[in-house]
């Protein structure tokens, strides 16, 4: 009577369960679950170890054929060819170009052209012409090319050659106050006359430059006039 009783029992509870044999447990869909996401680990991992593998690969054959890489790199795309009237244009651009550079050329060496040289010509002085020249309001000079004469209102004191020099000096007694003056003569034997101011010491000079050396000169006094003559051998 009690194994009957207990078999009543758990007859309902036997029905109830297979009652739906395919509905899935909890312990399945977790299953069920774990399998789709190994799956799906799987299915990465071989994609990312292909395009490692494909990575690698062309690394390597790079290696292997690096003249084949640089052949690559260098290749350049073809230029379309150029039509008729390209090349037309092309070649009229070209020649007004050249036009353009030809005429700057031009203009540049017309430019730059070097100026004539102004050409010094050397007059000799005339030897038949006396020249007269006021160096100073007190001192004048007479000349031609083989005589000088000197006008002064004052006396001269003392006359002087320095040897080896080219120059005859004259000292004249007068306490007078100016600038230095030089002055160029137009004779091929008195080359140069410079007056200069010594009024502290209560003279004026007057140096006359020759062309030779003063033993080659006469000197002469007459009131207030000195005369210097060019000598010659007979």
């Amino acid at each position: 009577m009690k194994t009957l009783f207990t078999l009543l029992l758990l007859l309902p509870l036997t029905i109830i369960a297979r009652e739906n044999p395919f509905q899935p447990t909890t312990a399945y869909e977790e299953e069920q679950a774990r399998m789709i996401e190994l799956n799906e680990m799987d299915e990465n991992y071989a994609v990312e170890f292909q395009a490692e593998q494909h990575y690698i690969n062309e690394v390597y054959e790079k290696m292997n054929n690096p003249a084949e890489e640089k052949k690559a790199e260098k290749k350049e795309p073809k230029k379309p060819a150029l039509t008729k009237e390209e090349v037309k244009k092309l070649i009229e651009k070209a020649k007004k170009e050249t036009e353009q550079k030809t005429k700057e050329i031009v203009k540049k060496a017309v430019d730059e052209k070097p100026k004539e040289i102004e050409q010094v010509v050397y007059v000799k002085p005339r030897l038949d012409v006396t020249y007269e020249k006021e160096i100073l309001p007190f001192v004048k000079v007479e000349y031609d090319n083989d005589k000088i004469d000197i006008h002064s209102d004052y006396k001269v004191s003392k006359k002087l050659t320095l040897p080896g020099k080219k120059k005859i000096i004259l000292d004249y007694t007068a306490k007078k106050n100016f600038y230095t003056v030089r002055e160029k003569l137009e004779s091929t034997n008195f080359l140069k006359v410079a007056v200069g101011n010594h009024k502290k010491d209560g003279y004026f000079r007057i140096v006359v430059e020759l062309a030779q050396l003063p033993e080659n000169y006469e000197v002469s006094y007459s009131d207030n006039r000195v005369t210097i003559v060019r000598l010659y051998e007979n």
